[in-house]
């Protein structure tokens, strides 16, 4: 039979085709309803098998991360530390990197780590280090997927790793792989994300660019689709206790003599100078008298280098501070305060004059009783396995020495041994570790081990019960990383205990570092991260499981209980996608008065009356069309956002203007020449350019901003495809509960 035709008299009008195109389901029970309106808030997650060898709690973050990978390109795996955040990326490898190569981006510590890890589960990879990729040198021979470890190293744009990565990145899946994404600024997220994601990637759901809404100091809830952070992960760690060592009166007043020894130096003419040489000056003093005598010594063969080289018209350099102040490269330093490469920074050489009794001064405390060390001996009497965690070099020897019982192994950026015999490292570290070495470590009484943060990232160190901060560093991350080196799974323990040694109120008042490890603890809540971010995006999860059990149906319930209104859920899809992909996904309340919120707790009390009615009601068509044109005009709202930011403009790269301007230039003329295939190629290019663009790519454009006519047509030639423009927006409803006994 053929089409019928459609003739103008069959044809009726609508009052409004949005309430006609919005399809609610069948009426079914509030519980069924609910548990529809509760999986919708859920991210999503891929199908995907997960390999057998992921632990159940690791399965959710493989299934969203490999579903982020896909739609944005890229993804941050944040779940905590110590979770098994290795076997999650290379699980997802073995999903999007099939029968190839994946390149592996790691710490150099941690190399050997990830290889064996990889071999013993059979998945291919080429590991290469960070210290490589400041260097230039990038895995070879790799395509695809490529992951990135402890990538919070990445959250520099200026320095020299991040500039040699992020081009060789564009146009490659990235995985960033961090428990600790957020150091000193927010910023240190963006930068991290802008590696694998385009700045315009949450378009869809209202975000024109990543990098302004960072700026601006907060987050938005779509960014739970790229950062993806499972606490349930972290279930099967052990549990921290958390205990603090605070210094009595006698080591309070050592160290105000100490802190008054450093006042007697003058430094530097120019304040940030003497800023940051006092800065390591404190810190030392607060690790150790050793440490303290150590960074004076330091700190006078530094004069006389600038004395030298003053005579020898050869002005001391920034770089050398540098190195100097290198033990504050977790602190927030502006380095552009000082005087750039080349110019004179000057140190204040009169200090000589006093060095000798002040070094004198600082010897005879260092050869006295030590009351920070005395705690720490009654803390390690028990003979539990305990790691310390120093940031001097002079503390691990001054604790290897005067530690009391068995032989302490120990552990520096240069060298490992126990007692003072050196050790090769990996055999060090080994020894809390599991299995045989760990055993070894046991019949030989070897119990504590002392290091620097060298040993902070990334190892696996189960055997030890006890995590001790003999000195806290400038950043809550390297708390969190050292404390992962116990709290992880695979422990030998079921409890491990934290301890904090307090600085004291002297030292503290100068350097306030509790007060800046509490500022920036804060930070990551502000995107959604770690325990206080839930309320951002987590709590969709946790409603998601708590109410989306059982039988669910996207259909129409009544629920008689006050107040009035009505809790709908939908969500927007890409109809033109050849791969299903939603954009959106909304569940928000509207109140009879018109007023509409998405409150957690506003949702979260509407689900759970909804929940607790287990049997379906009479429909009532008339009181369901008259909530549907309420949610109509939610949806339009929505649509309105989605379908105008099409045309909203991300955060362009420098040289995105300029490129951008002699296209159309060239497009005039290829215009002219009537030439379509080059029209075609420079639309496409244009189109690339005025879209968001991930770091390597803005890199790319810097590059060939200014480059000659010739060479700017063939790169452009080259342009990846530019984001995403949406087609058609189709709406679907997730369901409708219907509140309050108007509706019944």
């Amino acid at each position: 039979m053929g089409a019928l035709p459609i003739v103008a008299e069959a044809l009726a009008s609508v009052p409004d085709p949005l309430v006609t195109a919005l399809r609610p389901g069948p009426w079914a029970s509030g519980a069924q309803v609910a548990a529809a309106l509760a999986r919708s808030l859920l991210p999503e997650e891929d199908p995907t098998p997960a390999p057998a060898w992921l632990l159940p709690e690791q399965i959710r973050s493989f299934r969203r991360t490999v579903s982020a990978l896909w739609r944005y390109g890229g993804a941050v795996l944040a779940d905590p530390v110590g979770s098994g955040k290795t076997y999650v990326a290379l699980a997802v490898a073995v999903a999007l990197n099939t029968g190839r190569a994946t390149a592996c981006l790691v710490p150099a510590p941690l190399v050997p780590q990830w290889r064996a890890v990889a071999t013993r589960l059979g998945v291919e990879v080429v590991v290469g280090s960070h210290r490589q990729t400041s260097r230039g040198r990038l895995p070879e021979r790799t395509h695809g997927l490529v992951i990135i470890d402890e990538s919070h190293h990445y959250r520099n744009p200026q320095n020299l790793r991040y500039r040699h990565l992020a081009p060789w990145l564009a146009g490659r899946p990235t995985l960033m792989v961090t428990a600790t994404a957020i150091v000193n600024r927010l910023d240190d997220l963006v930068h991290q994300l802008l590696l694998g994601v385009r700045d315009d990637a949450l378009l869809a759901e209202g975000v024109v660019s990543l990098r302004s809404l960072f700026a601006s100091g907060r987050g938005a809830p779509a960014l739970g689709g790229l950062v993806i952070e499972n606490p349930g992960s972290a279930r099967a760690r052990p549990v921290r206790f958390a205990c603090t060592s605070v210094p009595d009166t006698v080591e309070c007043e050592a160290m105000a003599a100490s802190l008054q020894l450093i006042e007697r130096l003058r430094l530097s003419r120019l304040p940030p100078v003497a800023a940051l040489v006092r800065a390591v000056l404190r810190r030392a003093a607060g690790s150790s008298p050793a440490a303290l005598l150590g960074a004076l010594r330091r700190y006078r063969t530094l004069l006389l280098h600038t004395r030298d080289a003053v005579r020898a018209g050869c002005p001391l350099e920034r770089a050398q501070i540098r190195r100097f102040t290198g033990e504050l490269e977790d602190q927030l330093v502006w380095w552009e305060l000082l005087p750039g490469q080349g110019d004179a920074v000057e140190l204040e050489l009169s200090d000589l004059d006093v060095m000798d009794s002040v070094l004198t001064r600082a010897a005879r405390a260092a050869e006295a009783p030590d009351g920070k060390l005395a705690r720490l001996q009654r803390i390690l009497a028990d003979g539990r396995p305990t790691l310390v965690f120093t940031a001097q070099r002079e503390t691990v020897r001054h604790l290897r020495n005067h530690l009391d019982g068995p032989a302490v192994a120990w552990c520096t950026g240069r060298q490992a041994g126990l007692g003072h015999s050196v050790v090769p490292r990996s055999v060090v570290l080994g020894w809390f570790r599991g299995g045989s070495e760990a055993a070894v470590a046991e019949r030989l009484g070897i119990v504590h081990l002392v290091v620097t943060d060298v040993a902070a990232e990334g190892l696996d160190l189960q055997r030890a019960a006890r995590v001790v901060h003999y000195d806290l560093p400038w950043t809550p991350m390297r708390l969190e990383q050292r404390e992962g080196r116990a709290l992880r799974l695979g422990s030998h323990h079921r409890k491990v205990e934290v301890v904090r040694f307090v600085p004291p109120a002297p030292l503290e008042r100068a350097l306030r570092v509790e007060s800046a490890l509490a500022r920036k603890a804060r930070l990551p809540e502000k995107v959604g991260l770690g325990a206080a971010g839930r309320r951002l995006w987590r709590w969709r999860s946790e409603l998601g499981e708590s109410f989306g059990k059982g039988d669910a149906i996207a259909g129409v319930a009544l629920i008689p209980q006050a107040p009035e209104g009505v809790l709908a859920g939908f969500s927007m899809h890409d109809a033109s996608a050849e791969r299903e992909m939603r954009l959106a996904r909304v569940v928000l309340w509207l109140a009879a008065d018109g007023s509409c919120t998405e409150d957690e707790d506003v949702v979260a009390a509407r689900l759970a009356q909804a929940a607790a009615q287990r049997e379906p009601r009479p429909p009532d068509a008339d009181r369901l069309r008259e909530a549907l044109v309420l949610l109509a005009q939610q949806v339009r709202v929505r649509l309105t956002l989605v379908r105008g930011r099409r045309w909203a403009t991300a955060e362009s790269a420098p040289g995105a203007h300029r490129v951008a301007a002699r296209l159309q230039e060239a497009i005039r003329l290829a215009a002219r020449r009537r030439d379509l295939e080059a029209l075609g190629r420079l639309e496409r290019a244009l189109a690339f350019v005025g879209g968001g663009h991930t770091a390597g790519e803005s890199l790319l454009l810097e590059q060939v901003a200014d480059a000659t006519e010739a060479e700017l047509l063939g790169a452009a030639a080259r342009f990846p495809p530019p984001s995403r423009r949406r087609g058609t927006v189709e709406i679907r409803l997730c369901g409708l509960l219907l509140f309050g006994r108007r509706y019944l």
